[in-house]
């Protein structure tokens, strides 16, 4: 039962902020601008649209790529900066319309003023203005996804992770979601297919321009063995073993993978056999990405990003205090992880960790409660009461 209520910013407002937060932050670029975006957009611009992927020339996947050919003809009007943070801006601009769509879905009041304020999110704002970061572009699909699981379409669904999966690697972080549903339902293992065919058909055209298949199934597993940190700004568990044990921390990805693994398994395991329906899913998609991001090694700063827009939405349609709470708490640890690596503060990821930390409890103890009451050894344990005080198994 909601316990508050909080109304949106109008369109305007929320527009207006944030055009002033673009023009603060769009003349300003990061090093990933000059050692990565812009060199690929030349090398778009010199060889031409087409011709550019008939080699490799980029660390990302070719989807992002495909974004960067089309805007490449202003290349005469516009900086190469501004054209790349353009690709960024309309990703958010989707990412906008995702939200939009999930919370009509879910016949939330005022849903275009809501899908406006994303425009104006601190993370989202940093991801696009600042950072000229895609993020939006695999988080869009992901929350399109979300959207079709809720409405029982898993075609779409499938269809909407494959390319989101095709932006980034980082949509495996929705994955645990998406098997704890097509487990659940039962949905028929050739539908399975779809996601591979659809990540197949966003590598296609790069494919038949000339760039070697060799290359593109292994983007993904160079990109894994770039960053060799167990955890890169992440506000997660692994900054704080970092910094505790620097020594032994970089000994530890193997244990940090297998903690990931078994969550995950459990999470699954969990879902799978009782998997909520409506915008009772919003918090238990919200859980597999604080999970993923939470306990994964090599995560950036920015892998908290499904997690801020799930948790608004989750916020948003249920008006409950706890959503709320989690919501800002997540938005507030994935900002301070941003500002750790724009300012070069690490004490930053630090209380951004704490923030998370307690957004996790804050999800995760409502969908506990339920898995509780069918196992009176775990109530006792949750509420550390005496065990003559309980039934006994």
């Amino acid at each position: 039962m909601a316990d508050t209520k909080i109304l949106p910013p109008p369109v305007p407002v929320s527009l207006a902020a944030a055009l002033v937060f673009y023009v603060l932050f769009w003349p300003i670029n990061m090093q990933d601008m000059g050692y990565d975006y812009v060199p690929w957009l030349s090398h778009i611009i010199a060889k031409g649209p087409l011709n550019a992927f008939s080699v490799p020339f980029a660390a990302y996947t070719p989807p992002y790529l495909y974004l960067l050919a089309i805007v490449s003809p202003l290349h005469d009007l516009l900086p190469l900066a501004t054209l790349v943070k353009l690709v960024s801006l309309a990703g958010t601009v989707a990412l906008a319309a995702s939200l939009w769509r999930l919370l009509t879905t879910l016949e939330a009041p005022h849903a275009a003023r809501w899908a406006a304020l994303v425009l104006a999110l601190p993370t989202t704002v940093l991801n696009a203005a600042l950072l000229g970061q895609s993020d939006a572009l695999w988080a869009a699909p992901c929350l399109m996804a979300l959207d079709a699981a809720i409405r029982r379409k898993h075609g779409a669904m499938l269809l909407w992770c494959g390319l989101a999966l095709a932006f980034k690697m980082q949509a495996v972080l929705f994955a645990p979601f998406v098997a704890a549903v097509l487990i659940n339902r039962k949905v028929n293992p050739a539908l399975w297919l779809l996601a591979p065919l659809g990540y197949a058909a966003a590598m296609f055209p790069a494919f038949a321009l000339g760039w070697p298949a060799r290359d593109l199934a292994l983007i993904y597993f160079r990109q894994a063995t770039t960053f060799p940190g167990l955890s890169l700004n992440a506000p997660n568990i692994w900054f704080v073993v970092e910094g505790v044990a620097p020594r032994i921390a970089p000994t530890l990805s193997g244990l940090a993978v297998a903690s990931a693994a078994v969550a995950s398994a459990l999470y699954v395991a969990r879902f799978s056999a009782r998997m909520p329906a409506g915008a009772r899913m919003l918090p238990v998609a919200l859980l597999a990405t604080l999970i993923t991001a939470g306990l994964l090694p090599h995560m950036h700063e920015r892998y908290f990003f499904l997690a801020d827009l799930i948790a608004l939405g989750w916020a948003i349609v249920s008006q409950e205090r706890r959503a709320w709470a989690a919501a800002l708490l997540i938005q507030a640890g994935s900002t301070l992880a941003l500002g750790s690596y724009v300012f070069g503060a690490s004490w930053l990821v630090a209380i951004g960790f704490l923030a998370m930390a307690t957004a996790t409890v804050l999800v995760l103890a409502p969908i506990l409660k339920p898995l509780a009451g069918d196992n009176p050894l775990m109530l006792r344990t949750l509420r550390r009461a005496p065990l003559h005080e309980r039934p006994t198994m």
